[in-house]
């Protein structure tokens, strides 16, 4: 009998194992069949069929990511390669598999995967998005592979911040905080996206990269994203850090 229980445990557990593998398969290869490239000195392109739109998104890139890289104290461009499906679908199984469409996540049209940016062509831009939000989201994601090679493993908040503070965040107003509320502590230490949304974090985190510019400097910013030392670089803690952001927050001046 239990040598029963043991094999069905087995068999599940194999199961299981298998339905992981075959959902993370389209995450194995960034690029499609048939993907046309388009080289640039920032950037590398690389589309399926909406030629025009990729072209648009490209030049736009390539005009903007010098003062990106500068701002973010690179001399050197990384390599950066920036891969445009033609489908929403396919650009959220290139991050979550199979399963990304079943979890109705119409928002989502773009991320990096370290420093490859995967895009929703602005030619379809999906539900609730327009070409251009698509067109300009392509710099925000190019912050976040930026960001990933100051630190792999940064904080979602921090690197969510600074692409919005350096590229597409909405203006902040007062008012917000009596709507939405300011997220907690906690919700800032999430890496999980939809804790990030659901928290106000696109509202609210470039806020947070702008107060630590205003009252340390920009060098801060950049040495919080590479070090995530808090001590060492205010010789305050995180929490610190984040109670006196809240306070800027209240007393913001629009």
């Amino acid at each position: 009998m239990k040598t029963k229980w043991v094999r069905c445990i087995f068999v599940i557990l194999c199961i299981l194992v298998l339905i992981v593998i075959v959902n993370f398969m389209p995450t194995l290869s960034l690029k499609t069949d048939k993907m046309t490239e388009l080289e640039g000195k920032w950037i590398n392109v690389y589309y399926e069929t909406e030629a025009e739109a990729a072209k648009d998104v490209y030049e736009y890139a390539e005009q903007e990511t010098a003062a990106i890289a500068e701002r973010l104290d690179f001399s050197e461009a990384p390599d950066v390669n920036v891969y445009i499906y033609d489908h929403q679908r396919t650009m959220q199984t290139k991050k979550y598999g199979l399963i990304a469409p079943l979890l109705c996540l119409d928002w989502y049209i773009g991320d990096n995967v370290g420093t490859d940016v995967i895009l929703t062509s602005p030619a379809n831009p999906g539900k609730v998005h327009t070409y251009e939000n698509n067109k300009y989201a392509v710099l925000h994601e190019i912050v976040h592979a930026y960001a990933s090679v100051l630190n792999e493993d940064v904080d979602l908040w921090l690197s969510e911040g600074c692409a919005l503070y350096l590229t597409n965040g909405e203006p902040f107003y007062k008012e917000y905080i009596d709507q939405m509320g300011i997220p907690t502590y906690k919700e800032t230490c999430s890496d999980n996206p939809l804790i990030f949304s659901n928290c106000g974090g696109y509202t609210y985190a470039h806020i947070y990269i702008e107060y630590i510019e205003v009252t340390y400097g920009w060098n801060a910013v950049l040495e919080i994203i590479r070090r995530e030392d808090y001590e060492d670089i205010f010789a305050k803690s995180k929490e610190d850090i984040y109670d006196e952001w809240v306070e800027y927050l209240k007393a913001y001046y629009q």
